[in-house]
């Protein structure tokens, strides 16, 4: 910064530029051959305590080979990766590779060994070293070859691993704050007024009973959300018993203009499914469905299996999507179809649909993955 104050620009150092992938791979190679090749040359050394580095230079030129070979070799490792479908055929196809690779490795390295071992002085032609060569070298260059699947594979499997726990990660991120915002829109001041109000009309009428009841299903609705488990996913009994309790306080605030049914499937009551998948649906149906209707409103959450597929539908009878009710692009939408997709990818997902009828259906269609008690979060993921 200059005496007035300003700041002055200053050009930032240039970088270097970085080294082709090709060139370091070579060099990784290289690298990684000098510290084999070192030890055999010591012992070569120790039987025989004489030219040191030629003994070096020839336990180090099939290092160099298969140095020259690094990339094209995985340009193949990354062309046929041993994952997914078709892992027998994909399998075979390095295998048969292999072969190849390590016929190239015994024609690169024959030349230099004709050097450093004086084939022609010895009255050796090349074609006969070549020979001899490659019954000598084929089945170890065959081997080194699959000592590098062998390394590749555990390398890309360490490598999954971490992107794993980054998305593990990201998901527990997701959670919190959809736990925030759930929390948010129950303790929104116009809320709370409204359900408070109620109860206080409750208490002029004499109905204890049933204002306690409402302060005490406020009450495990907001310590659901303060004191959820942290788990990515629950049986669905449990997201119904906390949709059932969000919506006894609606039906409390709206009295008899609010008509709540749940009907999920026996079957599916044990299904895994992500923590407050239900609840965003749910507000957003009452927001833009029961808020806007001058008469009665009704709120139907259903759940069916079709198959290896779980649906969960929440369905409104308000003006709908094309007449500016529900909308799909807010936080709750948005939030739970990212959460959908980045956990079980596509075919899944939420979509919403206007109704014949009116009103508007929203649908979640997710993996089918029964839950036991004593299931781990990596069994599910295994089993999704």
């Amino acid at each position: 910064m200059s005496h007035g104050g300003a700041w002055e620009t200053v050009d930032a150092p240039e970088r270097p530029a970085r080294w082709p992938a090709t060139l370091k791979v070579w060099a990784l190679g290289m690298a990684a051959g000098t510290l084999g090749a070192l030890p055999h040359a010591l012992r070569a050394y120790a039987h025989e305590p004489r030219d040191f580095f030629f003994k070096l230079a020839l336990e180090l030129v099939p290092y160099s080979a298969w140095a020259l070979l690094g990339p094209l070799v995985l340009a193949v490792f990354q062309r046929v990766p041993l994952e997914g479908p078709e892992l027998g055929r994909r399998l075979g196809v390095l295998l048969v590779a292999g072969a190849g690779f390590a016929q190239l490795h015994v024609l690169l390295l024959a030349p230099a060994m004709a050097v450093l071992q004086q084939w022609s002085a010895r009255g050796v032609s090349f074609l006969a070293g070549l020979r001899d060569l490659l019954l000598a070298r084929g089945a170890i260059g065959y081997f080194e070859y699959l000592l590098f699947l062998a390394a590749w594979v555990a390398l890309r499997a360490a490598r999954r691993a971490r992107e794993r726990e980054l998305a593990e990660s990201r998901l527990a991120v997701q959670l919190a704050e959809t736990r925030l915002r759930a929390l948010r829109a129950q303790l929104d001041p116009h809320f709370l007024f409204n359900t408070l109000n109620a109860v206080t009309g409750l208490v002029r009428q004499q109905r204890n009973p049933e204002a306690v009841e409402a302060l005490v299903e406020l009450g495990h609705l907001l310590r659901a959300s303060l004191e959820g488990r942290g788990d990515h996913e629950v049986p669905l009994e449990e997201e119904l018993e906390l949709v059932r309790r969000y919506l006894g306080i609606e039906q409390l605030r709206f009295g008899g203009r609010l008509e709540v049914r749940l009907e999920p499937e026996p079957g599916t009551l044990r299904a895994r499914v992500p923590s407050l998948i239900l609840q965003p649906l749910v507000e957003n149906a009452i927001k833009h469905g029961t808020a806007r209707r001058a008469g009665r409103g009704h709120i139907l959450v259903r759940s069916v299996r079709a198959g290896d597929v779980l649906r969960l539908e929440v369905r409104d009878d308000g003006p709908g999507l094309r007449a500016g009710g529900a909308g799909g692009t807010g936080i709750g939408v948005a939030n739970t179809r990212d959460r959908i997709r980045q956990r079980y990818g596509s075919p899944y997902g939420l979509t919403l649909e206007d109704l014949p009828e009116g009103g508007v259906l929203a649908r979640v269609e997710l993996p089918f993955v029964e839950a036991r008690k004593d299931m781990t979060d990596e069994e599910v993921r295994s089993r999704a």
